[in-house]
């Protein structure tokens, strides 16, 4: 008789319960926490040469040592820039040097940005054996 009147009165409980809880408002939802994410930092300023052949060099000055050449049409993109010269990254060839800045030419806005090529990654070396060890 004890355990019918145990699981009776736990029924009785849970039915309250059911019932209470069915009474109760519910409080405003949770604020959403809206997680800001940070702008993306702008791309360098997009240039083309507007030479046939620009000279790329180590230095801003005509004395200092040419390491490329940029010819008409190829972009680059300013990084830095130094009395009328510009430290140019060459799209694509991968390269970065300084040009004169009276040859290069902004890209309008609207004109889309090309997608530099990356190198293929060199081959590796196959893993050479190791010598065998001699008996003794």
């Amino acid at each position: 008789m004890t355990l019918r009147r145990t699981l009776t009165a736990l029924a009785l409980g849970v039915m309250a319960l059911t019932l209470f809880m069915g009474c109760v408002e519910s409080g405003p939802p949770p604020p959403l926490v809206v997680m800001e994410t940070p702008p993306p930092e702008p791309l360098p300023p997009l240039y083309f040469v507007n030479t046939s052949s620009l000279a790329l060099r180590e230095g801003p000055t005509t004395a200092a040592p040419q390491i490329g050449t940029l010819l008409f049409n190829d972009e680059v993109e300013i990084l830095d820039t130094s009395a009328g010269w510009a430290r140019v990254f060459d799209v694509r060839r991968d390269m970065t040097g300084w040009a004169s800045m009276r040859y290069l030419q902004a890209v309008p806005a609207d004109r889309p940005r090309s997608v530099p090529k990356r190198r293929a990654p060199a081959p590796k070396e196959p893993a050479k054996p190791a010598p065998t060890p001699k008996a003794m």
